[in-house]
C-alpha cells in the first residue's frame, strides 16, 4: 500500500487546509487534480506539500481517490469524523433542470439540526419554491452557485449533486474560482495580464500584485462586479488597469461624487495618455463622443437622455453606496443606465455598511438574479420587524450568509492583507475643482495682488521687500480656508470606510480651528504652537492608545519629536515652504513601530490656484534635494518663492517683478 509520508493542518487564503506528503507520482498529482478542482488541491511550493480544503466533501473525494489507488487513508477518515453530514451517499441526492428551475431532491435527514440548516440554506435563496406534490423545492437556474456555496460545509452531498450537473457545472466552477480569488493579495500565475497590461500602460507605470488580482478578478466577472477594497489600497488604478486591457470596452461613463471628478481625470492622464477625457460639469452641457466620460451623481438625471443616446459599453459606479436612496432621482438615472450597459464595475470602501438594505441597489444591479426581491432581502438580512404603522428595515441579521453570498461579485482586501507589496510611504494629490461661488475669494485676492504689483510698475518704484512671500501666504491661506469642508468630508468618508484614525496637518489657526468645528461627530484634538510640551505629550499618548479619532497639527509646531503611528494615513490641507518640513510630518507616523509598515500622505489640492503651483514645484524641489530632508533652510525656501512666483508671473502677466530678495 502507498504511504502518505506525513500531514500537517494550516490556514491560507483559502481557508483552513490539509497538507499531504507523499512520494513523487505524477499519476496521483493528475488524477486529484481532475477530480478536485482549484482551490481544492493545490500545490504550495514555499511548504513544498500538496494539500487540499479542510472541507467535509473534498476529504471524502480525496479519500476515494486515494483508496482506489492504493493510499493508507486512515488519517482523513479520522478527520472526515468531523464532518458527518459528508457521511451521506451522494447518490440519495440529485438536481434536475426544468425550463428556468432547478429542482432539488434530498433524502429525509435524521439529524434534526442538520435538517433545519439545509432547509433554511434553501429558503435564503431569492425565488425557491416547495412542490407539495413531489415534496421537492426549486430554486432559479441562476441561483445555483448560491446555493451551492450555501450548502458546501453544511450538506456536502447535496452541493455535490448540484456542482455535479452538467448544464451548470461551468457557471458554478467559475463561482468558486472567484469566491477563491475575493480575498487574494496575489495569484500564482499572473504572467499573462502582466504582459497584457505592459503591452498598454504608459513605459515604467506597472500596478501593484494586488491590483492586478483586482484587474483579474474583474476579466472573470466578465467585467460585472464590485471592487470593496479598504481606502488607500487603489480601486481607481485597477479599474482603469481593467479598461486599459479591454480597449472595445468604449465609450466609458464614469460616475463619481462631485469631489473626485478630477482626481479621476489626473489619473486616467497618467495612465491612459492617449485616450480623449470629458468632464461633464454641468446639466445642459453637451455630451460629445471622447472615450471616456466623467460625471457626478448629481449631474445624472439632468444628462440622462445624453448619456442613453451614446450608448457606454463600461459603466464604472465610484463610491457606489451614493446609489443607497431608490427614490433619488440621481440613483434612478444612474441604474437605468446601468441596467442598459453590458459591463458594470462598482467601486465602494463599504461593501456591507450598518444597514444592508442600503446595499441591494447595487446588489440588484450587478446580480439582477440572485437579488431580485428587495421584500425577500429585507426579511432576511436586514432583521425586519412591523412597527405597527410599517416595516422597519433598518436593521440587519444573518451578516455572515449574505457575505459569502456576495464574495463571488466582491473581491476585497483590507490594507494590512497587502503590505508586502506596498512601499513605505507613498503619496497621492487630491485635486479640488472649485466652482465660481467658492473660488470668489481666492479671485478677489490675486485680482487685488494683480492690482497692487501694476501699481509699482507704472510709478516706475520697486516692490516692496517681501511683498511676494506676503501675497503668496495670504492665497495660500485662502486656499486653506476653501479647502475646510473638502477636508471634512474625506476625513468623514475615511473614518467610516476604515475607522482607523487619522493625523491632519495644517499651517493656520483658522483652519484648523474651522475643521474641528466640522467634525464634531469624532473625538478630535488639536496641537499647535501654544500647546505646552506636557498638554502635548499627553494628547500624543491618548492617539496612541485610542482615545482620539482625529489630531490636527501644525505642520512646524508637530514635524519633530513626536511619535502617531497609531495611524497609518496622514492629510495636508496647506502646503509647506520646504519639503523636508512636510517629511518630517510625515513621519511622526512613518516611525519605527508604526502598525501598519506603511504610511499615505493625501494632499488636498485647489484647481486653478497657487495650491497646484506649490504641488509642482514643491515635488520637482523634493526630487532635487533627497539629500537634505532632515532640515530646511532659508535658501530653500527663497529659492521655492522665486520659482512660485516665475509661475505666477507667466500665468497673470505681470510686466515687472525683478525684485532681488523674495523672502
Amino acid at each position: 500500500m502507498n504511504e502518505l509520508i506525513s500531514l500537517e493542518q494550516y490556514e491560507d487564503n483559502y481557508g483552513e487546509r490539509i497538507g499531504m506528503r507523499y512520494r513523487y507520482n505524477p499519476e496521483t498529482n493528475a488524477a486529484l487534480k481532475e477530480a478536485l478542482p482549484f482551490p481544492q488541491f493545490k500545490w504550495e511550493p514555499e511548504r513544498k506539500v500538496w494539500s487540499i480544503q479542510n472541507k467535509g466533501n473534498v476529504i471524502a473525494k480525496s479519500i476515494d481517490l486515494l483508496n482506489a489507488l492504493g493510499y493508507d487513508t486512515q488519517f482523513l477518515q479520522d478527520r472526515l469524523k468531523l464532518f458527518p453530514s459528508a457521511q451521506q451517499s451522494k447518490a440519495d441526492c440529485r438536481t434536475e433542470i426544468k425550463r428556468t428551475r432547478l429542482y432539488l431532491h434530498w433524502p429525509f435527514i435524521r439529524d434534526e439540526r442538520l435538517r433545519d440548516e439545509v432547509r433554511l440554506s434553501v429558503r435564503a435563496i431569492s425565488g425557491r419554491k416547495f412542490h407539495a406534490d413531489s415534496k421537492s423545492w426549486s430554486i432559479p437556474i441562476a441561483q445555483a452557485s448560491v446555493l451551492h456555496g450555501l450548502l458546501e460545509d453544511v450538506y456536502p452531498p447535496l452541493a455535490d449533486a448540484i456542482i455535479s450537473n452538467g448544464s451548470i457545472s461551468g457557471e458554478i466552477t467559475e463561482s468558486i474560482e472567484r469566491v477563491a480569488m475575493s480575498g487574494a493579495a496575489t495569484l500564482d500565475d499572473m504572467d499573462e495580464l502582466s504582459k497584457r497590461l505592459d503591452a498598454t500602460l504608459p513605459e515604467g507605470l506597472s500596478l501593484y500584485p494586488f491590483q492586478k488580482v483586482a484587474v483579474a478578478f474583474a476579466e472573470m466577472s466578465n467585467g460585472n462586479c464590485l471592487i470593496g477594497d479598504e481606502m488607500g489600497i487603489g480601486k481607481t488604478i485597477s479599474t482603469i488597469g481593467f479598461m486599459a486591457i479591454n480597449p472595445q470596452a468604449r465609450p466609458v461613463v464614469i460616475v463619481s461624487p462631485a469631489n473626485v471628478k478630477f482626481n479621476w481625470k489626473k489619473e486616467l492622464t497618467k495612465w491612459l495618455p492617449a485616450e480623449s477625457i470629458q468632464v461633464v460639469s454641468k446639466g445642459k452641457e453637451p455630451i460629445g463622443t471622447d472615450d471616456i466620460i466623467i460625471i457626478n451623481y448629481d449631474l445624472m438625471n439632468k444628462q440622462y437622455d445624453n448619456l442613453m443616446s451614446l450608448g457606454p459599453e463600461l459603466i464604472v459606479l465610484d463610491e457606489v453606496h451614493y446609489l443607497k436612496n431608490s427614490k433619488a432621482k440621481r440613483t434612478e438615472a444612474t441604474l437605468g443606465l446601468a441596467q442598459n450597459t453590458p459591463n458594470v464595475i462598482a467601486l465602494s470602501g463599504t461593501a456591507i455598511s450598518s444597514r444592508p438594505s442600503e446595499f441591494f441597489n447595487t446588489l440588484n444591479l450587478m446580480r439582477p438574479a440572485h437579488f431580485s426581491s428587495f421584500y425577500d432581502f429585507a426579511h432576511r438580512y436586514c432583521d425586519a420587524w412591523h412597527n405597527g404603522f410599517g416595516w422597519d428595515f433598518s436593521g440587519a441579521s444573518n451578516t455572515q450568509e449574505l457575505n459569502e453570498r456576495i464574495r463571488d461579485l466582491c473581491i476585497r482586501r483590507l490594507k494590512s492583507e497587502v503590505l508586502p507589496d506596498l512601499p513605505p510611504k507613498t503619496r497621492t494629490f487630491f485635486p479640488i475643482s472649485l466652482d465660481n461661488k467658492t473660488r470668489q475669494p481666492y479671485d478677489i485676492a490675486q485680482e487685488e495682488w494683480d492690482r497692487k504689483i501694476e501699481n509699482h510698475y507704472l510709478s516706475g518704484e520697486p516692490l516692496p521687500q517681501g511683498m511676494m512671500l506676503n501675497m503668496l501666504s495670504d492665497l495660500r491661506h485662502i486656499c486653506g480656508r476653501i479647502k475646510v469642508d473638502y477636508a471634512a468630508e474625506w476625513i468623514n468618508d475615511y473614518r467610516q470606510q476604515t475607522g482607523n484614525p487619522i493625523v491632519v496637518f495644517t499651517h493656520h489657526r483658522d483652519v484648523m480651528s474651522g475643521l474641528a468645528g466640522l467634525l464634531t461627530e469624532h473625538k478630535v484634538e488639536l496641537i499647535n504652537g501654544s500647546t505646552s510640551s506636557k498638554q502635548r505629550q499627553v494628547l500624543v499618548d491618548d492617539f496612541q492608545s485610542g482615545s482620539i479619532d482625529i489630531l490636527i497639527c501644525n505642520t512646524i509646531a508637530a514635524k519633530e519629536g513626536i511619535t502617531l503611528t497609531a495611524a497609518d494615513t496622514v492629510l495636508f490641507l496647506e502646503r509647506e515652504w520646504v519639503p523636508s518640513d512636510e517629511e518630517q510630518a510625515e513621519d511622526r507616523v512613518h516611525r519605527i513601530g508604526q502598525e501598519s509598515g506603511h504610511v499615505h500622505a493625501v494632499y488636498l489640492s485647489c484647481v486653478g490656484t497657487i495650491d497646484e503651483h506649490f504641488d509642482r514645484i514643491v515635488e520637482q524641489k523634493r526630487q532635487v534635494i533627497k539629500a537634505v530632508l532632515d532640515g530646511g533652510s532659508i535658501d530653500e525656501r527663497k529659492g521655492l518663492v522665486a520659482q512660485l512666483v516665475k509661475k505666477l508671473k507667466s500665468e497673470r502677466g505681470w510686466n515687472t517683478v525683478e525684485a532681488k530678495s523674495y523672502e
